[in-house]
């Protein structure tokens, strides 16, 4: 009886040794994947302090290396493959830059529904978390972070202060939705144009005009070439933070859990905290420009431009599966967070 106590027990301590050893291994490193420059401002102030946050919290399991300046790959359109094939274990993307795939997260795209980054973010990921978001690729990766950045409106290379003043014109949007609303608006729409080639194409000319949010316009240095911004509410841009599915799995459990504790609301709530302090800094420094001209329109002035919406609306509604459903249940998220925030 003794002799087996002793085996049994022996057999315990030499199991715990095994579990402890693996978690005091060598840390696994994770390649986080960024198409902008280390300096921008996604990369620096939230994805690279994120990144560090999971290291000290992973118990010596994990360590994250930032991977910026396209390092792992340039191409903002091509972060999804990069996950999806290994070279990157975490990417964040532009899901209208693979139509398709994220469909359903465009509803942050439709315009005068998301009122800032913080609000949209939060929002997005609740009706993901109770899984509203479907088809295409929401299952082919693990989400870190669903969220959205702030209200995007007019930028111009010319004088415009009105609707009418956009006829005609090439404009860039990020994504389908978006596109149908420049439409909407009387321009030309213009796709295919990733935020690292905005600046170029504003000056030589393939397009004179861009919807794009402040923060945007600082990275991809669009404040240098477009003088000229109408601001209004005109949708937003969903932004994922994903990763490498069958390399979250492999993962020990501590290393596991900090990502987890990292993610989900605790994350969309630092990106949009993170996102609207900066879009409210970046305002700031524009205005001080004296050779920029920036309308702010009020209620009444955005009347015409949400009568002149409508269709690219309702035509995201008729063409998403249970268009409907998904808008009322994200807007009906967005009222109960900016509920509590007032």
């Amino acid at each position: 009886m003794l002799k087996r106590l002793l085996s049994a027990a022996v057999f315990a301590s030499l199991a715990l040794a095994n579990v402890t050893g693996a978690e005091a291994a060598d840390p696994v490193t994770l390649r986080f994947s960024s198409f902008e420059p280390p300096q921008a401002f996604i990369t620096s102030k939230i994805l690279t302090p994120w990144a560090q946050k999971v290291t000290t919290e992973s118990q010596g399991t994990l360590k994250i290396e930032m991977y910026p300046g396209g390092t792992l790959g340039r191409d903002p359109a091509a972060q999804l493959k990069l996950v999806l094939d290994g070279v990157a274990d975490i990417a964040w993307i532009v899901p209208g830059y693979t139509p398709g795939r994220f469909d359903a997260a465009t509803v942050v795209e439709l315009p005068f529904v998301v009122p800032d980054a913080y609000t949209g973010s939060l929002a997005l990921t609740r009706v993901f978390e109770k899984g509203l978001l479907k088809g295409g690729g929401f299952n082919d990766v693990k989400f870190l972070c669903v969220c959205a950045n702030n209200p995007i409106f007019v930028n111009t290379t010319f004088p415009a202060t009105k609707l009418e003043d956009l006829k005609g014109h090439n404009f860039r949007a990020a994504g389908p939705v978006s596109l149908n609303v420049v439409k909407s608006l009387g321009g030309v729409p213009i796709g295919g144009i990733t935020g690292p080639a905005l600046a170029e194409n504003l000056t030589r000319g393939v397009i004179d005009a861009t919807l794009n949010e402040w923060n945007a316009l600082q990275t991809f240095r669009v404040l240098e070439v477009a003088k000229h911004q109408i601001i209004l509410p005109l949708g937003s841009t969903s932004l994922m933070v994903i990763m490498n599915k069958a390399k979250y799995e492999s993962l020990p459990p501590s290393a596991r859990a900090a990502l987890d504790k990292n993610s989900g609301e605790v994350f969309a709530k630092f990106f949009g905290a993170k996102f609207d302090e900066n879009n409210s800094a970046v305002f700031e420094t524009a205005k001080g420009d004296k050779k920029r001209t920036i309308t702010v329109l009020n209620a009444q002035q955005q009347a015409p431009w949400k009568a002149a919406v409508q269709p690219a609306i309702e035509e995201w509604k008729k063409s998403t599966p249970d268009g409907d459903k998904l808008l009322k249940a994200f807007s009906d998220e967005v009222a109960a967070i900016q509920a509590v925030k007032k």
